[in-house]
């Protein structure tokens, strides 16, 4: 399936959009990188409400790029009623993944060492029972073979 003209402009405007909003480029960066004039670049960042990252503190942005993600996601599957295909499955995965993130993010750092806490408990009990049985099938084996070898 070939990629329309449109979907990549739209691509394009995107990333320059992530950039601008995540990093601390500025306007001519962005220009040189895209070929896009910086009177283009101003006028888009003014019609479509783009955030600078020295404005708003990090969950504040994190929660905007979030919604402007699952915002994506849903203008995407209105205008595929039909289902997706596989590229767009991919990116919609994808995006899904980054929001998760960003989540995990927003939750707090102490939140999220208790989770990583509680995940590492439950890890090292799945790893001391996998130990456990491990044992107990080694001593079962090494009967069978004691067995074997006195008939």
């Amino acid at each position: 399936m070939e990629v329309s003209l449109v979907a990549k402009v739209d691509e394009r405007w995107y990333a320059l959009r992530t950039l601008f909003e995540s990093a601390k480029v500025d306007v001519e960066l962005l220009s040189a990188a895209s070929g896009y004039a910086v009177s283009s670049i101003e006028r888009r960042i003014l019609r479509d409400g783009w955030v600078s990252p020295t404005a708003g503190d990090l969950d504040d942005r994190l929660a905007r790029l979030a919604d402007s993600l699952v915002g994506q996601v849903e203008t995407l599957r209105l205008e595929n009623e039909g289902g997706f295909d596989k590229g767009q499955v991919d990116m919609v995965g994808s995006i899904v993944r980054t929001v998760e993130k960003i989540n995990e993010l927003m939750r707090g750092g102490d939140e999220a060492k208790v989770s990583q806490t509680n995940r590492d408990a439950e890890m090292a009990d799945v790893l001391a029972r996998i130990d456990r049985r491990i044992i107990e099938l080694a001593r079962d084996y090494a009967r069978v073979l004691g067995a074997e070898e006195r008939t």
